[in-house]
């Protein structure tokens, strides 16, 4: 089951905590960066499942769940370079994706 991943977990807790922390983006950004790092984080999600479903082709799957992570964790560092995002707020989100990079390379390297 999809629910049983840790990948997946840890990837449901970031969107999780990656909903609120946009809405509280200023306006001229909530509409642009926010959305976008809500609609990566989804995509994340999206994949890992793909991934999962799709045995046979789960190791070019789980490569294809790189390019969203690394689109996320430039997004999450843009939205602390124009100040969206607390020097705390970062250090957490960066914590989160690291746990998160670290999980994907060992499933890759699992297949």
């Amino acid at each position: 089951m999809i629910s049983d991943l840790i990948v997946f977990q840890k990837t449901y807790d970031f969107l999780l905590w990656v909903k609120p922390t946009v809405q509280r983006f200023a306006k001229v950004h909530k509409y642009s960066l926010g959305v976008q790092l809500e609609q990566e984080s989804v995509k994340l999600l999206q994949q890992i499942i793909r991934a999962n479903l799709y045995k046979k082709e789960r190791r070019g799957r789980i490569a294809e769940c790189f390019v969203e992570y690394e689109t996320i964790k430039i997004l999450v560092r843009l939205s602390k370079d124009f100040d969206l995002l607390s020097v705390k707020q970062y250090e957490f989100a960066s914590v989160r994706l690291n746990e998160i990079g670290k999980l994907l390379g060992g499933w890759y390297k699992a297949f």
